[in-house]
C-alpha cells in the first residue's frame, strides 16, 4: 500500500498548484504518513476537519479518497476522487482508486468503467498491475451475477507416507495389529469434477455447486476414497451485509464400497468494511453417518454434529489472507460410544499472486479434541487428540497450455493423542493440474 500509494501522490502532484500544496502541507503530509501507516481511518478524521478549506486541491481530494476508503467510507471517497477525475481526466491513478470506490460501494459496472479507462491511459507498471487485478475481481461476481454454468477438471499424483492415517506402532496393548491399522506409505493418482451455477430467486441469489472425486492408493487400496458433494446456499443482499441460508451434505465411498454420508444446514451472516476486509460468522448443524452393510459395527460412530465459527478475511489485488476460529461438538447416537467430543480450532491461509500472474498460498490449522463419550477408549480413557496440519502450494498458471493451471503442494499434518493407536505423522507431495470452464 505505501509503495502504491507514494507513486500515486507523485502522479497527483504533476496537478496541484504550488501555492494550495504550500497552504495545506503539514495537513497532507501528516495524512500520507497515517495512511501509509496503515491508519486511514485516522487520515480520514484529520482530513475531514479541512474540507471546507482544501477539497478541490486536487491532492487534497486523493489523499481523502485513499483515506475514505480505508475507513470504509465509500460514498465520501466517490465524491472525493470524482472531483480529482473532473479535473484530471487522465489521471490513472485517480480513476483506479475511483474504481475502487464504486466497487466498495456495490457499483460494480461503474468501477469496471473506471479500471478500463484507467488501463486505456497507459499507466506505469504498479497502477496497471492493481488496475488489471481489481477489473478480473470485478468482472467475476458479475458473470456469477448472470447465471450460467461454471466448473472443471482436475487430476493429480504424488506420494503419501501415511496413506491410511495410522500409528506406526506394529503393536498396541500387547496385540498385534493388523497390517491395514499400521502406517502405509503409498503413491496415489487423484481425479475430480466440480460445477457451479448462480441464479437469481426471489430478490436473492441461489448458489450450487458440486464435486465429484476420487483418490486411488496403489499400496494401500483399502482406503480408496470416493466423496459427492452437493450443496445450495441462498444469499440476500449485494451489498456489505449478507445473510446466506444453505443446506448441503456428501456422500463416501471406501474401497468402492458405501461408508458414510453427512447432511448440513448452515447459517452466514458476513460484513464488508473498507479496504476489502470481511467478517463472517456461521452456525452449522448436521449428521454424520456410517454405513454398516460392508462395515459391520460402524454405527457407534454416528454423530449429531453442531459447530460455530467467526472468521476475518482480506483480500485485494496483492492477495488474501484470513483467520477463523470454530467451536464444534459430535453427539454420538449411542449411549454407549466413545465418540462424543467436543473441538475448538484455528485456521490461517493466505496467498499471494507474483507478478507473472503465479498464486502462492499456505495454511496451517490446529484442532483440539477432547473425546467424552462412555465408557471411554479401552478400558475407560479418557482421550484426547490435538491436531496439526500445514499445507503450501504454488499455482503456475497457464502451463502447460493456455487456460490450465498446475499446482505443487506439499503438507504435513501431526496428530498427537493420549492414545496411542491414534497418533500419527504424515507428508504429502504432489501436483495437481486443473481446468476450470465457463459457458
Amino acid at each position: 500500500m505505501g509503495r502504491r500509494l507514494i507513486r500515486c501522490i507523485a502522479l497527483a502532484c504533476t496537478f496541484v498548484p504550488a501555492a494550495a500544496f504550500s497552504e495545506s502541507a503539514a495537513v497532507l503530509a501528516d495524512a500520507e504518513r497515517l495512511i501509509r501507516d496503515g491508519r486511514g481511518a485516522e487520515a480520514w478524521r484529520l482530513l475531514a476537519r479541512h474540507e471546507a478549506a482544501y477539497a478541490g486541491s486536487a491532492l487534497y481530494d486523493y489523499l481523502y479518497g485513499v483515506a475514505a476508503l480505508d475507513a470504509g467510507q465509500p460514498q465520501a471517497a466517490s465524491r472525493a476522487l470524482e472531483r480529482v477525475v473532473a479535473n484530471d481526466p487522465r489521471s490513472a491513478a485517480a480513476r483506479l482508486e475511483l474504481g475502487r470506490a464504486y466497487r466498495a460501494a456495490g457499483e460494480r459496472t461503474a468501477a469496471e468503467r473506471q479500471f478500463r479507462e484507467a488501463l486505456a491511459l497507459d499507466p506505469p507498471p504498479a497502477v496497471r498491475s492493481s488496475a488489471e487485478a481489481w477489473l478480473r475481481s470485478t468482472q467475476a461476481p458479475a458473470a456469477a451475477a448472470a447465471g450460467g454454468l461454471r466448473g472443471g477438471y482436475e487430476f493429480g499424483a504424488g506420494f503419501d507416507s501415511n496413506a491410511n492415517a495410522s500409528t506406526e506402532d506394529e503393536t498396541f496393548l500387547g496385540i498385534t495389529l493388523d497390517p491395514t491399522s499400521v502406517e502405509q506409505s503409498s503413491a496415489f493418482m487423484t481425479g475430480a469434477g466440480w460445477f457451479g451455477h448462480s441464479a437469481g430467486l426471489g430478490g436473492g441469489r441461489l448458489e450450487t455447486s458440486g464435486r465429484l472425486s476420487h483418490r486411488w492408493n496403489p499400496d494401500a487400496d483399502w482406503v480408496d476414497q470416493t466423496i459427492a458433494s452437493l450443496g445450495t446456499q441462498l444469499r440476500f443482499g449485494d451489498g456489505p451485509t449478507v445473510f446466506g441460508v444453505g443446506l448441503g451434505g456428501w456422500y463416501g465411498l471406501l474401497h468402492g464400497d458405501p461408508h458414510h454420508w453427512s447432511l448440513n444446514l448452515d447459517l452466514s451472516l458476513s460484513h464488508g468494511f473498507g479496504d476489502g476486509w470481511r467478517a463472517t460468522g456461521m452456525l452449522r448443524g448436521g449428521q454424520l453417518r456410517y454405513e454398516t452393510g460392508e462395515f459391520p459395527g460402524l454405527s457407534i460412530r454416528d454423530v449429531d454434529q453442531f459447530m460455530a465459527a467467526v472468521a476475518l478475511q482480506r483480500a485485494d489485488d496483492e492477495g488474501h489472507f484470513g483467520v477463523t476460529l470454530f467451536h464444534g461438538s459430535d453427539d454420538a447416537r449411542e449411549s454407549a460410544s466413545p465418540f462424543g467430543n467436543e473441538r475448538l480450532g484455528l485456521q490461517l491461509y493466505g496467498g499471494k499472486r507474483s507478478a507473472a500472474g503465479h498464486d502462492v498460498g499456505m495454511l496451517f490449522a490446529w484442532q483440539d479434541v477432547d473425546f467424552d463419550g462412555t465408557p471411554g477408549f479401552f478400558g475407560g480413557m479418557d482421550r484426547s487428540d490435538t491436531h496439526w496440519s500445514a499445507a503450501f502450494t504454488v499455482g503456475i498458471r497457464d502451463w502447460p497450455a493456455r487456460g490450465f493451471t498446475l499446482v505443487p503442494r506439499v503438507g504435513w499434518t501431526v496428530n498427537r493423542s493420549n492414545v496411542a493407536l491414534y497418533e500419527y505423522h504424515r507428508f504429502e507431495a504432489g501436483l495437481t493440474l486443473t481446468r476450470p470452464f465457463r459457458q
